[in-house]
């Protein structure tokens, strides 16, 4: 007698489907990523669900989140998806080499190369990038001068933005967990370089504010500056995610103004290479559709 799970088939785009609702909370959410009508994306989970005869996201108010039993299928299909993905990559893949030029900001760097180039790899074996962290500001001048083909940089909201929005950066005010901080004298920073928008949206804040402050540490390493903050040697301007066991957060409850959210957005070189061209757009469109694990949905 043939077991009733043989006539079971997961159709990856309705795990698709599934795995961004775990992941953006909200069916609509996904709809606009999918480019699908609400109802369709709410006929996809429960033809899941049906399939699976389980209840897999619970409704709110206030968007989906996962049963006990979806986290599980989350966790185990995450790599089916991934290794059919990779194998319509390698399939549908044309022998395209070339040299891309790539530039990052230091903070992102360990974590897209982590998530962009072993499925580049795979597809795209002839492909090579060149790597170039710099500061934001940096790294738009580079794409000017053509010394890069893309970048991911990062801007504050005030700022025209352009190129492909990828995710939100929360940047914060952290000390080291031992800093004391005297109300009435200069807020020693630990700084990053000019065209650091992080530099410039703290700035202006306190500015804004009338809180006085002073350079403490100045570096381009954001390893070094948040070295600085650990050693409670200055209070510096991290993305949330960077802080660590030895740093705090400071809030307005600590006299410092509250920091907008920036945007991680993907730009490229305004020159147009036609020799250049095709491996630009192979990893454009990678790093466009990538999403760090954990960092806030472009709303």
């Amino acid at each position: 007698m043939l077991n009733n799970a043989v006539h079971r088939q997961l159709d990856i785009d309705l795990l698709r489907t599934f795995h961004l609702a775990c992941e953006l909370g909200t069916l609509r959410a996904v709809a606009e990523r999918r480019h699908l009508t609400l109802g369709a994306v709410s006929q996809q989970i429960k033809r899941l669900e049906t399939l699976l005869d389980r209840r897999l996201l619970e409704r709110g108010r206030q968007g989906v989140t996962p049963t006990a039993r979806g986290l599980q299928l989350q966790a185990d299909s995450r790599a089916v998806v991934a290794a059919h993905d990779d194998l319509v990559d390698r399939l549908a893949a044309h022998r395209v080499g070339g040299v891309v030029r790539l530039g990052l900001p230091e903070v992102y760097t360990p974590r897209l190369l982590d998530e962009l180039l072993p499925r580049l790899r795979r597809a795209h074996p002839e492909l090579s990038l060149q790597v170039r962290t710099e500061s934001s500001g940096a790294l738009r001048r580079l794409l000017d001068e053509d010394a890069l083909d893309i970048a991911v940089t990062v801007t504050a909201a005030t700022e025209p933005q352009g190129g492909v929005p990828l995710w939100r950066t929360r940047p914060i005010w952290a000390a080291g967990t031992t800093a004391v901080l005297a109300a009435g004298d200069p807020l020693p920073l630990a700084l990053h370089p000019p065209d650091c928008p992080y530099r410039q949206l703290g700035l202006n804040a306190l500015d804004a504010a009338h809180r006085a402050w002073a350079p403490a540490f100045t570096s381009a390493s954001m390893v070094a500056i948040e070295s600085a903050v650990e050693a409670g040697v200055a209070v510096g301007i991290l993305d949330r995610s960077r802080l660590t066991p030895r740093m705090r957060e400071l809030t307005p409850r600590d006299g410092l103004p509250a920091l907008a959210d920036c945007t991680a957005v993907l730009v490229e070189s305004p020159t147009t290479d036609d020799t250049r061209a095709t491996p630009r757009r192979i990893v454009f469109d990678a790093l466009a559709s990538a999403r760090l694990a954990g960092a806030p949905e472009v709303r």
